[in-house]
């Protein structure tokens, strides 16, 4: 089944999607089969991914407070790190040395 990495256009209003809201630019990956002329007037298509080649971050589209909560259950020290992508870089770094 094929996934669409989408992001929420500028101007639209927050989607949910799979029990979790997502606000103007967030990216998150959807099934294609989702998709209708209503999601697309305010997601935007980023790439598309048939199951060959790089699989998605299992990491992407989770709020702050749950890749904190995630690294706190999983003994994971991520610093100063606020955002996201600081969040999930530190998770990364640290899976790698286990």
């Amino acid at each position: 089944m094929t996934k669409l990495l989408v992001s929420v256009k500028k101007g639209s209003f927050p989607v949910r999607y799979n029990g979790e809201r997502f606000s103007v630019g967030e990216e998150f990956m959807i099934d294609e089969k989702h998709l209708n002329k209503n999601t697309m007037e305010v997601l935007e298509t980023i790439e598309e991914n048939d199951g060959g080649g790089k699989q998605p971050n299992e990491f992407e589209g989770k709020s702050v407070e749950e890749l904190k909560a995630y690294a706190e259950e999983h003994g994971i020290d991520i610093g100063k790190a606020t955002t996201e992508e600081g969040i999930i870089k530190k998770i990364e770094e640290a899976q790698k040395t286990e």
